[in-house]
């Protein structure tokens, strides 16, 4: 490479010529894409956690106690155990029934309320966006108001000031009086 010649006419490779990058403006439509997704997410995150606060109320089931049998000390007492138990056994089923139906009841009114809540974040959705599109409609309604008084005022302030600029340069012309050529004679040649 000590015999480098840039300039040397026999060289075989093609010279590269340079082209130097062009900034170009970016778009916009990201950012606007990127904001309305912010807030659709924030909307539907403030419906979804921030909707009605009732409570549900479920029914606990009814818990019974074991049957206490007495001590069996003498047999006369076991006829009236066994007679007991029985007894016991009647009144568990009876609440374990009872205990039973209110857990279905208490499944429907879960469910009967889970229905209720979906319905009313549909219409509290549907109310946000009735009052979304009121909104937007009247901001580009105040806009375009704006927009048109802003208008009228430029136009306004245009004439007045082609209307000024007429007037100075009708007050600053003056006509000056033409001067005749003045006449002047050659001298005869000796």
């Amino acid at each position: 490479m000590a015999n480098y010649d840039p300039n040397d006419p026999n060289k075989t490779t093609v010279r590269e010529t340079y082209v130097e990058p062009v900034e170009k403006r970016s778009s916009p439509l990201p950012l606007i894409i990127g904001i309305l997704l912010a807030l659709a997410l924030a909307y539907f995150v403030l419906t979804r956690f921030m909707g009605n606060d009732d409570t549900v109320v479920v029914e606990e089931p009814a818990v019974t106690a074991p049957a206490e049998t007495a001590p069996a000390a003498a047999a006369t007492d076991a006829e009236a155990a066994a007679d007991n138990a029985a007894a016991a056994a009647d009144s568990a089923t009876e609440a374990a029934s009872d205990a039973a139906a209110a857990a279905g009841d208490a499944v429907e009114a879960a469910g009967e309320a889970a229905v209720a809540a979906g319905d009313a974040a549909a219409t509290t959705a549907g109310e946000a966006a009735s009052d979304a599109a009121t909104a937007v409609e009247g901001a580009a309604s105040d806009a375009a108001t704006a927009a048109g008084e802003a208008a009228s005022d430029a136009a306004r302030a245009v004439e007045g000031a082609a209307s000024d600029a007429a007037d100075a340069i009708e007050g600053t012309t003056t006509e000056t009086p033409a001067v005749p050529p003045a006449t002047t004679t050659t001298p005869p040649a000796n």
